[in-house]
């Protein structure tokens, strides 16, 4: 992804560009695709969901220029985090209603899918789905306390991003931080290290 890519894409939405809400909304859909994987127990139904009640509430954020972040990796994190919460949410009302004593006929009636809760366990159990995500919305907390070209350098790296990518884009505005490709790795390393740190204590 280019740099500044996801920034222009928004601020184009902001303008009530057709196109760009388009390609906003399909970005939202391929996201939502890779974050909602490790939640095993969504359904079909439950996912569209997800990515409908995020994008109801990213509409107006990106109307009013609020979504956090200037770089791809930090508008990338807000969005996922936005979804995130959004399954989190959707897990735990599931839960409620198991409590509540629902049968599974009546949650087939309701959501259009078999419940989940008394299918047979072949992925993570909705206890070990809650504890990741509580885990994730921790370290994106610990993340928002961090400079931006620290957010940046963790995120990319994290995600795969090549080091001399990063480096340019650090050299770039809103960073302009010169850093040796060498001390990329490094860098990132010791904030890995910081992370895990920052959430034991939190």
């Amino acid at each position: 992804m280019i740099p500044g890519e996801l920034q222009d894409l928004l601020q184009r939405c902001r303008a009530e560009d057709a196109i760009a809400w388009a390609e906003f909304l399909a970005w939202v859909k391929r996201r939502a695709r890779a974050v909602l994987s490790v939640y095993s127990k969504l359904g079909r139904t439950d996912r569209e969901d997800v990515v409908a009640d995020t994008l109801k509430s990213l509409v107006p954020v990106i109307r009013r220029g609020e979504i956090r972040g200037v770089s791809n990796s930090e508008i990338d994190t807000y969005v996922c985090r936005a979804i995130r919460n959004r399954a989190l949410n959707l897990l735990r009302g599931h839960d409620r209603r198991r409590l509540a004593g629902e049968s599974s006929a009546a949650s087939v009636a309701e959501t259009g899918a078999i419940d989940w809760h008394e299918a047979p366990d072949d992925g993570l159990s909705q206890d070990v789905q809650i504890v990741i995500a509580e885990q994730l919305e921790r370290a994106e907390k610990v993340l928002m306390c961090w400079s931006a070209a620290d957010r940046y350098l963790f995120t990319a790296r994290l995600n795969g991003v090549a080091s001399k990518v990063i480096r340019d884009t650090l050299r770039q505005p809103p960073f302009g931080l010169f850093t040796e490709l060498a001390t990329i790795d490094t860098r990132f390393y010791r904030l890995r290290r910081r992370l895990a740190e920052e959430i034991s204590r939190s």
